[in-house]
């Protein structure tokens, strides 16, 4: 993916001003009521019948990994070898949603600010020392000193104020505010303290002390880059069910793809479409997951710029085939969305815009004033003719692909836009900051947050606030902060519904906060979501769980490995 910008430092940016904002009473969604809340272990429950021990499992990388910082994923591979390695006291699951994993249990006072974790029994290191709430303060302590601005989970562990270790198993921290955001965040891999006190972690290649609490726990760096690891025995959620599990370093694809045909590769992600040619392969299934990034068209909505009335953005948005817009531009890469979320995560709740309506589309242009002369082609208003200019980067078919369609449909419906290739550096950059020179923008989110250059799912949060809301704005020429509302959007009620959306812990009402927010932001568009790419994913039927076929539509299918077995 070409990224316009990253989504790092992007929700400790609004600290000082949500520290100051009073929240009104929200018509659509109440304040959340101070509730104390306990979330359940995540533990599976143990099957009834002998379990299916033993094996190996193959899984590729497409890069060997030379370097490791546990809370820094550069890659898949690195991000495969970490959920292996490492425990935090949160973990995601297959929805991406975070549930307990270290800690057995989790409560929140009535507050929202007060974070109790109550530790697992006997929990173990791979070299047999006992892990305790003496390591999982180390370990935030060591984070929150590096420097907040490399990422956007350093940065947000800065909404801790303080963290404390009544006994053994027990860790309290506390928050400078309510921040649900949190208990993603804190699915970072805790660190050893026997091994590292004293040390700064930053300065460390932790694949040289690859001790953590994980499932697996490394035995062997081969010369070709491939990482041998065997099962943790000790492990908290039950010893795996595999002996081992073998990451492939196997950087051509045509390679890996006839690994998986020989039955010498058992897992393996590949550009999508190369899963096609594996098709006659009756002992491979394959399935497609999203990548953690959305591209999306972007409204100029400052006085005086075309699309600030929002019907001639609900015009171009209703004609739009996004669909076929899609399908043309990616060829069948990326995904149609219709919010920012993760396709197929918990928060993915509001789906794409219906296939393009030129005639509803020539409707809501006629009744917002903009017709059509006489033998003309371009819509006018009080004289004034509807051209708009949309800028996009010239280094990428696919967007070039995407902006040209969407200027031939604006014309279908009399408006004129005006397509503008530029580079990215010198151009499409200065875009996204005063003084905002544009009126449509393709550009592009990628959303991870442990290293801005990548797109890892390990501490997925869905929240958009940086994006969105008024606060985010630049302020003005003093205004030093990264701000991330570059197209002008102030709505007074998507403010407080995204104020309510981050304040809440429970998986459901934080849902329906969210789908609130979004039905929001799909009614007044500041942006019209197109597309997030995909991965192709190939398995071995040989590969199971426990809880049935390995689920392949999500980034965290590796979430239950200790329940993975090879039949």
């Amino acid at each position: 993916m070409h990224n316009d910008y990253r989504l790092c430092n992007n929700r400790l940016l609004c600290l000082s001003i949500l520290l100051s904002l009073v929240l009104a009473a929200c018509a659509t969604l109440p304040q959340p009521e101070p509730t104390a809340t306990t979330l359940p272990t995540a533990t599976l429950p143990p099957t009834a019948t002998p379990l299916p021990r033993g094996g190996t499992l193959s899984i590729r990388i497409a890069a060997p990994v030379t370097d490791l910082r546990p809370w820094q994923p550069r890659s898949r591979g690195e991000e495969h070898l970490i959920d292996l390695l490492y425990s935090g006291l949160m973990r995601l699951d297959a929805d991406l949603w975070p549930t307990p994993d270290l800690a057995e249990r989790l409560d929140i006072d009535v507050d929202g600010r007060r974070l109790t974790f109550t530790l697992r029994q006997n929990v173990y290191w791979h070299d047999g020392e006992p892990l305790t709430a003496a390591d999982v303060l180390f370990t935030l302590e060591a984070l929150r000193s590096l420097p907040e601005t490399s990422t956007a989970l350093l940065a947000d562990l800065r909404y801790i104020a303080a963290a404390s270790a009544p006994d053994e198993r027990t860790v309290v921290i506390e928050l400078r505010s309510r921040y649900a955001p949190m208990l993603s965040l804190l699915a970072v891999p805790i660190l050893p303290r026997h091994l590292f006190a004293g040390r700064d972690v930053s300065q460390i290649n932790f694949l040289d002390q690859p001790i953590g609490s994980g499932p697996f726990r490394l035995r062997e760096r081969q010369a070709d880059g491939s990482l041998v690891l065997e099962r943790h025995d000790q492990y908290h959620h039950g010893s795996p069910l595999l002996d081992q599990v073998v990451l492939t370093a196997m950087p051509e694809t045509a390679t890996a793809r006839q690994a998986l045909r020989d039955g010498q590769l058992l897992v393996a992600e590949l550009p999508w479409g190369a899963q096609d040619e594996l098709g006659d392969v009756s002992t491979l299934r394959s399935g497609s997951i999203p990548e953690n990034g959305v591209y999306f068209l972007a409204f100029n909505l400052r006085p005086g710029r075309p699309f600030a009335d929002v019907r001639l953005r609900q015009a171009l948005a209703t004609a739009i085939d996004l669909p076929h817009l899609v399908e043309t531009a990616t060829k069948g890469v990326g995904v149609p969305v219709g919010n920012g979320a993760l396709p197929g995560s918990w928060a993915d709740l509001t789906p794409p815009l219906p296939a393009g309506d030129l005639p509803a589309a020539r409707e809501i242009l006629d009744a917002a004033g903009w017709v059509l002369p006489p033998g003309a082609t371009i819509r006018q208003r009080e004289g004034v003719p509807l051209i708009a200019r949309l800028y996009v980067r010239n280094d990428d078919e696919r967007r070039l692909v995407a902006a040209r369609r969407i200027a031939e449909i604006a014309a279908s419906i009399g408006i004129q836009i005006v397509v503008e290739p530029a580079d990215f550096a010198t151009v499409i950059l200065a875009r996204y900051v005063a003084p905002y020179d544009f009126d449509l923008l393709l550009g592009s989110w990628l959303n991870g947050a442990g290293d801005p250059n990548f797109a890892d799912t390990m501490f997925y949060d869905p929240d958009d606030f940086a994006l969105f809301h008024s606060s985010q704005l630049e302020q003005g020429p003093g205004d030093t902060r990264a701000t991330r509302n570059f197209v002008g959007f102030n709505d007074p009620v998507y403010d407080e519904q995204a104020l309510i959306a981050r304040q809440l812990y429970g998986r459901e009402e934080r849902r329906s906060a969210i789908a609130q927010t979004q039905a929001r932001l799909a009614s007044e568009l500041p942006y019209l979501y197109l597309w997030v790419d995909r991965t192709a994913v190939v398995i071995n039927t040989r590969v199971q769980t426990l809880d049935g076929p390995v689920d392949l539509t999500t980034p965290r299918y590796l979430w239950n490995i200790e329940r993975w077995y090879l039949q």
